[in-house]
């Protein structure tokens, strides 16, 4: 082995890294809001239409208003509609994902059905359901009432309350008469 030799087996090769980002697909899918409403879309879908189901089978008449029922079923599919085509405009627009308030008042409107009908199986299934799932509602809204609506005011608060904490931690000057 001649020194040229050596030398060319020393050399490093040289590589091309080529940095991947995701795909838009699978930034989609793993979309945290898209599987919150794809879910919760499932969930309501089969409990309307087990109760339904149960209605039909045990020849229970609706006693809730079918006023109230007509609206509530219509602002459903009318939401869920929107929903599902603001999620698809999502692929190209990763901006139209913050369009998902649409679905989640869609699915309140969902509940509402569900309320109407086990009431109209038993008041007291529709409480005893209707208590924790209030509960439901209050959760799926706190985080997006925070995003769209308050996070500008806290972050405004945070702000002053920090610029007041620094003012009050300066060091003071102090006068000594001698």
């Amino acid at each position: 082995m001649g020194y040229q030799q050596i030398v060319e087996e020393a050399k490093p090769s040289t590589s091309v890294v080529v940095q991947e980002s995701p795909s838009r697909l699978r930034t989609w899918l793993s979309n945290k809001n898209l599987q919150y409403d794809f879910v919760m879309s499932i969930i309501l879908v089969t409990l309307n239409v087990a109760a339904i189901i149960y209605m039909i089978q045990h020849k229970i008449p609706f006693t809730a208003c079918i006023i109230t029922l007509v609206y509530c079923t219509g602002l459903y599919f009318s939401f869920g509609l929107f929903s599902c085509l603001f999620w698809f405009q999502a692929i190209t627009d990763v901006e139209a994902s913050n369009l998902y308030m649409t679905g989640r008042i869609g699915h309140i409107c969902g509940l509402g059905i569900l309320l109407h009908l086990l009431y109209s199986i038993s008041p007291r299934v529709a409480l005893w359901f209707g208590l924790p799932s209030s509960l439901w509602v209050v959760a799926a809204f706190i985080a997006p009432l925070y995003t769209m609506c308050l996070a500008s005011a806290f972050k405004k608060v945070s702000e002053d309350t920090r610029a007041y904490w620094k003012f009050i931690n300066e060091p003071q000057v102090r006068v000594a008469n001698v």
